[in-house]
Order: structure tokens, then C-alpha cells, then sequence
């Protein structure tokens, strides 16, 4: 790990420790209150980082390059499970999309029914069907073991999950891009197909911000690989002992190996050249959501060990504080603001007065940015897009906070594939502590309206004041998030029932 990076790291995670010791009301309240600082911390670090991303993105320029391509190009299509029918779709539009190539299906599945009718499947289809009884490395390994009997022809390949679509003109301007020999991989967005529920609306506005904007300023020299709907240079995945295996998100910590030996990433942001579905029910987002934040705090391992530029550091570390910050560090501040309106707990001895005169100028100044750079046309965003948004990332509070508890005890979790095409909505154990949150939230801002007509001190008052302004600030988001919570019901179309009976 380079030295810069390191004092980056330790930095952001030690300073807070003196000032948390300092500020602290009794030894009792000092993990409390780091995390309260260190929230801050987080959130300054993410914002200069967001801004220098978006400052790089406002120049970015794609061109789709229209050369030959005369290497040949292996396209594998992942499944664990799936509809069978669904996999048929998948395999017609990827070998149409690569006649020239063959499609191979890597296969995980348990179910011996559904592996059957895949096998039968690819005899029609002519696709060679890889079937593995062990899941080793998951997803991963199956592309591992899949790319030894890939023959040295081959120069690229392609990976698609079992619900997504490439058009025909796929690989058309993508490939000109391999030209470049330091190229390892391009990476295409995918377009969603159909946004049913509001928990897919949800995950669609998430993804806005990032894939038109961080991932465009991370392009060439951070970009990474999105799990799918990526080419990539066989050569460059075999220099680093192909894909990472130690990490359910395996597409994370294998582009960090990527940057690492010197190989650049293309971050194409064209649209409806492929697609595929977005979660359509709570629980298909949460174990969705689940498996990516226990990606990023696994991709830390590689992420210290690394040997990658400053930028790439900040620009991957700035990941991994997301999800930081979406999970354990909201859920402590939160909890410190809850017991000082009800229960009077001091926690955190500062003068309001000075917090004050700093944090909000900053918090102006950061959403004030925000706002003016979702208001780029090519975004459909706008108020709406921003409430869906911090809706769903409230919703994320413990499921992030318990793959963070998993990363910490090092708890292997399987491989979970995001359920598509089933029906369903909410169960009681979503449910239940999220809106037992939004109350507690909702009692507090009362409980602090009550404190104020008795609390005579100008300082308490100043801090109450505070105090209220945030439980205040996140209601709206929580009433938010209970709307997605509670009318995100799916029920599959009449006609893909019948074809799931086919």
C-alpha cells in the first residue's frame, strides 16, 4: 500500500478518535460519539471526492468506435436457479448478438428439474451447457473454471446475468476500444426494462447518480467492472489469476487487481444497447443491496493491499464509505440524536453555537451542489427522483449494518442471486424496524418541541434546536421510504405466469 493512501485511510478513521475523547460528555458515550464524527468526517471526505468525480465528468466525451474487430469474442451467461424460459430469452438475444462467437451457459443450479430443462435448452440452442455440483468462488469461480477450457483463440469475453438482454449492436463501437492494448475492459450501463413497483423506481434514481455521474468521472483510470454487461480482455483477466474469489461483488475487487497491474477501464455511457430488470419486490432489493455492501466492505482487503494510484484509492475508498455511511454510521448518529430528545443523554459537548456557524454553511453548500448537478438534462431525476432515492437508502439501514457486523466477524454469506419475475411484498421482519425507527424519530421531534418550553439555558436550547432540525430533515425520507415499503407489491404479468408453466 503506497504511503499516500495509507495516511489517507488512517487519517479519516484516527482523527476522530482525540476529538471523540474530547467532546465526549463520560467514557460511556465515546463510541457514540466517534461515530458522530466520524460521520462528519465521512461525509466531508465524500462530498470533495463526489465533486472532483463531477468536475471530471462535465468534460466526458465517448465516441463508439466503429473498427474491425478480427479476434473472436466468448459471451457467458451466468445461472443459479433461474426460470428456465427466461434463460431461453437471454441465450437467443446473446447469440444473436455475437454470431461470430460462441455463448456458453455457466450453470450453478441445484434443482435438478431446472438444470434438466437448461440442458435441454442449450442442446436446441447448440450452447455449450457448463454445470458445476460445487458453487466454489460462486459466480466468480464458475468464470474461472469456465475460462480454462475457453481455447486461445479467443481474445474477449462477455459476461450477462440470466435477465438481461444485449441488442444486436452490442459489440458495435465497443470493441474499437481494445485497440488500445492497455485496455482491460469496457463497461456498458444497462437499461432497465420496466420499473413495476415503486422499490424498482427506487433502485433506478439510486443508480441515476452513479452511473451517469461518478462512474463517467471514473472512467479510464477507476471505472470498474458492473458484474455484467462488460467486455473484457482474456489476457488482462488472466495477469491478475482471474476473477476475485474471496468477495461476493467478484467484479470489485477484480478491477482494483486490474488498476493495480497498470490496466485501464472504458466507461462507455451509451444507452439501450442492452438491458435488463431492476428489484421488483422490498425483499429482491434488500438481498440485493445486501450482497453489494458486504462486497464493498470485503473489497477493503484487496483495496489496503493494493498498490494503486491516490485517485484510484480515493475514488474506491469513497465506495466502501458509502456504504459505511448508509449502514452502522447513520444508524449510531441517529441514535445519538434519538436519546438526547427523549431521554436527555448529553453525548456530545460542543458549543452549538460553533457546530452551527460550521456545519450548515457546508450542508448548504452540499446539497445546493448536488442539486445543480442532478439537474443535467440527461438525468431524469429532479425532487421526485431525490425523495425515491433517500426513501430507499433509509430502508438499507440494517441490512447494510448487517453485512458491515458479517464483514467485521468475517461470517461467510452465500452467494445470493437477485430474485427476478417472482411475486411479492413486504414481510413483518422489513417491515417492523423501519417503521419502528420512523416512530421513535417522530416521538423524538415531539419530545424535543416538549424539552424547549422548559429548557431555559440559551445554549441547550441552541442544541435542541439542532437536534430538531435533523429529526425534522429525515422524516419526509422516512415517510418516503414507508410509502416504498408498504406499495411495492409485484405480481408477474399474466402471460410470464403461463410462461413459467411452460
Amino acid at each position: 500500500m503506497k504511503k499516500g493512501n495509507s495516511v489517507i485511510f488512517f487519517s479519516l478513521f484516527l482523527v476522530p478518535v482525540p476529538i471523540a475523547f474530547l467532546t465526549s460528555s463520560n467514557l460511556y458515550v465515546v463510541p457514540v460519539v466517534y461515530g458522530f464524527w466520524l460521520l462528519l468526517f465521512i461525509s466531508i471526505f465524500s462530498v470533495i471526492t463526489f465533486q472532483s468525480q463531477i468536475f471530471v465528468a462535465y468534460d466526458y466525451t465517448f465516441k463508439l468506435i466503429n473498427r474491425e474487430f478480427k479476434g473472436k469474442i466468448i459471451c457467458f451467461v451466468t445461472s443459479f436457479n433461474e426460470n428456465p424460459r427466461m434463460l431461453l430469452t437471454t441465450l437467443l438475444s446473446v447469440k444473436n448478438a455475437n454470431p461470430s462467437g460462441e455463448t456458453w451457459l455457466l450453470d450453478d443450479s441445484t434443482d435438478p428439474e431446472i438444470v434438466s430443462r437448461l440442458k435441454g435448452i442449450c442442446e436446441k440452442l447448440d450452447v455449450p451447457f457448463i454445470h458445476r455440483d460445487n458453487r466454489r468462488g460462486f459466480k466468480a469461480g464458475a468464470i474461472n473454471d469456465a475460462l480454462k477450457m475457453v481455447s486461445n483463440d479467443y481474445e474477449l469475453l462477455t459476461v450477462f446475468d440470466s435477465d438481461q438482454i444485449p441488442t444486436p449492436r452490442f459489440f458495435s463501437g465497443i470493441t474499437g476500444y481494445f485497440s488500445n492494448p492497455k485496455i482491460a475492459f469496457v463497461q456498458i450501463p444497462q437499461t432497465y426494462t420496466d420499473l413495476p413497483t415503486r422499490i424498482s423506481k427506487a433502485a433506478y434514481f439510486q443508480q441515476e447518480v452513479f452511473l451517469r455521474k461518478i462512474m463517467r468521472g471514473r472512467s479510464d483510470y477507476s471505472a470498474f467492472i458492473l458484474g455484467s454487461g462488460f467486455v473484457a480482455r482474456i489476457s488482462a483477466l488472466e495477469s491478475v489469476g482471474g476473477f476475485y474469489e474471496d468477495s461476493v461483488t467478484e467484479d470489485l475487487a477484480t478491477s482494483i487487481k486490474l488498476h493495480e497491474k497498470g490496466w485501464l477501464s472504458a466507461y462507455i455511457d451509451t444507452s439501450e444497447i442492452w438491458y435488463g430488470k431492476a428489484p421488483e419486490t422490498i425483499s429482491a432489493y434488500l438481498k440485493q443491496q445486501g450482497r453489494w455492501s458486504l462486497g464493498g466492505f470485503q473489497t477493503m482487503g484487496p483495496l489496503l493491499r493494493s498498490n494503486i494510484s491516490t485517485k484510484q484509492f480515493v475514488d474506491y475508498f469513497a465506495g466502501f464509505l458509502y456504504w459505511l455511511w448508509v449502514g452502522p454510521i447513520r444508524l449510531i448518529s441517529l441514535f445519538a440524536m434519538i436519546f438526547f430528545l427523549i431521554f436527555h443523554l448529553y453525548t456530545v459537548f460542543i458549543n452549538p453555537i460553533f457546530f452551527a456557524i460550521f456545519y450548515f454553511p457546508y450542508l448548504i453548500y452540499s446539497l445546493l451542489f448536488y442539486a445543480y448537478t442532478v439537474s443535467d438534462r440527461s438525468m431524469d431525476y429532479k425532487t421526485r427522483g431525490f425523495m425515491y432515492h433517500q426513501g430507499a437508502e433509509l430502508l438499507l439501514m440494517f441490512t447494510v449494518t448487517s453485512s458491515f457486523i458479517a464483514f467485521i466477524l468475517r461470517r461467510k454469506r452465500p452467494f445470493v442471486v437477485t430474485p427476478k419475475g417472482q411475486a411479492g411484498s413486504y414481510s413483518f421482519g422489513q417491515a417492523i424496524p423501519f417503521i419502528m425507527i420512523e416512530l421513535i424519530v417522530t416521538a423524538a421531534f415531539s419530545a424535543g418541541l416538549v424539552w424547549l418550553r422548559y429548557a431555559f439555558i440559551p445554549l441547550l436550547r441552541i442544541a435542541i434546536y439542532l437536534n430538531l432540525f435533523f429529526a425534522l430533515y429525515l422524516i419526509p425520507f422516512l415517510i418516503a421510504g414507508s410509502v416504498i415499503l408498504f406499495t411495492s407489491d409485484f405480481k408477474p404479468s399474466e402471460n410470464f405466469l403461463l410462461r413459467r408453466e411452460e
